[in-house]
C-alpha cells in the first residue's frame, strides 16, 4: 500500500542501448482476525506493546482492561498517545483508570470509527469497539495493515474527525476507502452490491437502509443468491420481514452479530464501522473500505458460515 518506487535500467547491447522502466510495488502485509477464537484482546495487545513513538486510537468506546493498561504503560515509557471516544461513552474509559489524555467530540453525530495506528507504520481497522464486549463476546472483525501510506490515511482521518471535517475518497492500491458522513459512500456500497452476479453474502449488527435493502432485493429477482445473519437488534426494525424472506436471512438468537461486512461474487469485501443505516453513511464518523481480494473474502465467508451456525 506505500507508494510505488520506479528505476530505470539501461543495457548495452550490441550497440544499442535499451532502457527499461520497472516498476517496484512495495506491496503491504494484511491480515485478517476474527473475536471468534477469543484471541482478540491479546491479538491488539501485541501491536500496541510495539510502539515506540506514539499510537493514536479511535472508538466509540473504550473499556477492554488489558488494552487500558497496555496504554499506560506506553504513556509511562514515553510513547505518545491519542484516545478519542464519543462523548457519550466518557465514563466507561475513566472506570479504567487511564493515565493518557481521551478526548471526545462535540457534535451530535458518532464517534463511531474504530482503528488505531501505531507509529504511523501500522494500521488496526475493523467493525469493533476496543471494549470487553466487543473483542471478547461480540462477533466482530479487526484487519491489521502495515503500510506507511494507509497510515498516513487513518491519521488523517483522526485530525478529520477531531477537527469536524470531511474528506473525498481514497483509493490505495485494490482498496477504496470513505470517512463518512458519505453519500458517495452510500452510493459506492449499493453499486457494488448491484454489480453481484452470484452471490451476496453479509454479516449486520443493524440494517435499516431501505436503498441497500432494494439493492439487495433487486439482485434476488435476478437469481443472485443473498445469505445473511443480522443481529437481534433489528427485531423491532419496519425492515426486518423484508430482510428475513425470499432472501437466506436469518436472524442471531444466540450471539451479539456486531459485524458489518459484505462480500460480493466472493472476491469484493465492504466493511468498516458503518451499518446499513441512514446514520452510518449519513451523520456519524465512519470509516468505509472496499476492498478487492479473493483471499480475504473467503476469510470473511467462512467467518459468516461459523456465525450463521452458531447463532441458531
Amino acid at each position: 500500500m506505500s507508494s510505488p518506487l520506479f528505476f530505470v535500467k539501461v543495457i548495452w547491447m550490441k550497440g544499442i542501448i535499451l532502457t527499461f522502466v520497472v516498476l517496484l510495488a512495495i506491496v503491504a502485509s494484511a491480515s485478517v482476525f476474527f473475536t471468534d477464537d477469543g484471541g482478540a484482546v491479546e491479538r491488539i495487545v501485541e501491536v500496541l506493546e510495539s510502539a515506540e513513538e506514539e499510537v493514536v486510537l479511535v472508538s466509540y468506546s473504550l473499556d477492554e482492561q488489558e488494552i487500558v493498561a497496555c496504554l499506560n504503560r506506553l504513556q509511562r515509557k514515553g510513547v505518545k498517545i491519542s484516545v478519542m471516544i464519543d462523548s457519550s461513552t466518557v465514563s466507561r474509559v475513566f472506570d479504567k483508570s487511564p493515565e493518557f489524555t481521551v478526548s471526545s467530540d462535540t457534535s451530535t453525530a458518532l464517534v463511531h470509527s474504530k482503528f488505531l495506528v501505531v507509529d504511523s507504520r501500522i494500521v488496526v481497522f475493523g467493525t469493533g469497539n476496543f471494549t470487553e464486549g466487543s473483542l471478547r463476546e461480540d462477533s466482530n472483525s479487526f484487519m491489521i495493515f502495515e503500510s506507511a501510506s494507509l497510515a498516513a490515511l487513518f491519521l488523517d482521518y483522526y485530525r478529520a474527525i477531531e477537527t469536524g471535517n470531511s474528506r473525498g475518497m481514497t483509493r490505495i492500491e485494490n482498496m477504496v476507502f470513505f470517512l463518512c458522513p458519505s453519500e458517495e459512500a452510500r452510493k459506492r456500497v449499493i453499486n457494488e452490491l448491484m454489480k453481484a452476479r452470484k452471490e451476496i453474502r453479509f454479516g449486520m449488527f443493524a440494517f435499516t437502509d431501505p436503498l441497500v435493502l432494494t439493492a439487495l432485493k433487486f439482485c434476488a429477482s435476478r437469481g443472485v443468491r443473498i445469505i445473511g445473519v443480522i443481529d437481534s437488534w433489528n427485531g423491532d426494525s419496519p425492515l426486518k420481514d423484508y430482510l428475513t424472506s425470499g432472501m437466506e436471512v436469518s436472524e442471531s438468537t444466540s450471539i451479539t452479530v456486531h459485524d458489518k461486512t459484505f462480500v460480493v461474487d466472493g472476491r469484493v469485501v465492504i466493511t468498516g464501522s458503518a451499518n446499513a443505516s441512514l446514520s452510518g453513511w449519513g451523520k456519524n464518523r465512519e470509516i468505509v473500505a472496499i476492498i478487492e481480494s479473493r483471499d480475504l473474502a473467503q476469510e470473511f465467508v467462512n467467518h459468516f458460515e461459523y456465525i450463521r451456525e452458531v447463532s441458531k
